[in-house]
């Protein structure tokens, strides 16, 4: 069930990357829904989505700066 959790959110977070406000939603969304490990690779993962995404690598920072994501 977990691993169903993970996929989905990933993919919620790739339909939305091109809205700032609906990533960060559903990128909070899924740090509500995932465990601690799941997070954890949640988050490798993101900086690898958006490696070549210099806009969401931005969101993605300012979300983290922000402390909005706290595991």
């Amino acid at each position: 069930m977990g691993r169903i959790a993970y996929d989905f959110a990933k993919s919620a977070i790739m339909k939305v990357g091109n809205n700032r406000e609906l990533f960060i939603r559903e990128v909070i969304k899924a740090f509500k829904s995932l465990t601690s490990p799941q997070r954890d690779s949640l988050i490798n993962w993101l900086y690898f989505f958006t490696a070549d995404k210099p806009e969401m690598q931005q969101w993605l920072h300012e979300a983290l700066n922000k402390n909005i994501l706290v595991s």
